[in-house]
């Protein structure tokens, strides 16, 4: 008789578990802002973005607010970069929903921007050409999601993260503002200065200066060189230049690259290291910082500029985490030993005032 009573006890509360579970899931959707920002870029990008939401289990039955993340992507990538549900912790659902029923970390409303452009990216700034997307992502997208959605709406409970080029996003955004953002998370951050790849002995920086229209670009087959666009149109844009409406870094004489001075020195404008000196007083303001990479990173200058990221940091006193780790720029990112869940949820969870 007790065996009976005992199996009874358990079905019944495996099936509450079950019916609990089905009235607290986590959802995710598609929302769409129209950006003002972005509707007079002119190579025409849409300014009718689309942003996935992640809302946490409890969001449903409640009227609680929530601390919000905001998931940059990388280039060549786009909003549903963390949703795709072909495995169910290689999601940020997945490890969401997995971290807060373990209590690993609590739960956060996550926000992806869908902010690609026809070259692969906007690399998060203001743009003559592609748009403002800096913009778009720090006034626009805070503001439309904290106006529809249950959010904490202050800067102590909003945090920036990303990966790659989202990484330098996160990173930059937070520095410039942190009175809306007061958490930042830099994964393979794409920062960038002019050595390794953008240095002039480069070949492939080379083939990028010499190419004279998009077919010749197009040609190299090169995602390196054909990035480099991406990176012109976002740093030194120039909207009377066709065809690629940019001003390249360098320039050619005689059989040397030499610094474009008027582009150079915009490109300068973006080094994560000359940032740091000039936003000293904003970083210090935030409440973390962190940056990591790969020791077998597949882009070398995110491993050059994150180390000296950090050494200016710590010169200007600046609290923060980098960390090197085992892996190259993705293979370390997902499921439930990677680094998404096991370090960046629960950094960004722990600094967030909830």
């Amino acid at each position: 008789m007790k065996k009976y009573t005992f199996y009874a006890a358990f079905v019944f509360l495996f099936v509450s578990i079950q019916i609990i579970n089905a009235q607290n899931k986590s959802t995710v959707k598609v929302d769409t802002l129209v950006s003002e920002s972005l509707a007079k870029n002119i190579i025409g990008v849409e300014a009718k973005r689309p942003i996935t939401i992640y809302l946490p289990p409890s969001y449903s039955t409640s009227n609680k607010r929530y601390p919000v993340m905001y998931l940059l992507h990388g280039t060549g990538d786009d909003h549903l970069n963390f949703v795709d549900d072909s495995d169910n912790y290689a999601t940020i659902q997945g490890l969401m929903d997995a971290g807060i029923l373990s209590h690993r970390f609590g739960e956060m409303i996550v926000v992806t921007p869908n902010e690609n452009t026809q070259w692969g990216g906007s690399f998060y700034v203001n743009s003559s050409v592609t748009g403002n997307w800096e913009d778009f992502t720090v006034t626009e997208l805070v503001n439309y999601v904290d106006k529809n959605y249950r959010t904490i709406a202050k800067a102590e409970s909003r945090a920036i993260v990303g990966h790659s080029m989202g990484g330098f996003g996160a990173i930059t955004l937070a520095m410039k503002h942190p009175d809306v953002f007061s958490v930042a998370y830099g994964m393979n951050s794409g920062f960038l200065s002019f050595n390794a790849e953008l240095d002039p002995k480069n070949p492939e920086v080379k083939k990028f200066i010499q190419a004279k229209t998009i077919d010749e670009l197009l040609a190299t087959k090169s995602q390196n060189v054909i990035g480099m666009l991406m990176v012109s149109q976002a740093f030194s844009p120039n909207p009377t230049n066709p065809p690629f409406y940019a001003d390249k870094p360098y320039k050619i004489m005689g059989n040397k690259l030499i610094p474009n001075l008027k582009a150079y020195n915009k490109w300068l404008e973006f080094d994560v290291v000359k940032m740091a000196e000039k936003y000293k007083e904003n970083l210090l303001k935030l409440r973390a910082i962190k940056f990591d990479c790969g020791d077998e990173e597949n882009i070398k200058l995110i491993e050059i500029n994150s180390r000296l990221f950090s050494r200016k940091l710590t010169l200007l006193g600046i609290p923060h985490q980098f960390e090197q780790y085992n892996g190259d720029h993705r293979n370390r990112l997902w499921g439930r030993k990677g680094r998404i869940y096991n370090e960046v949820l629960p950094f960004v969870f722990d600094n967030l005032e909830k």
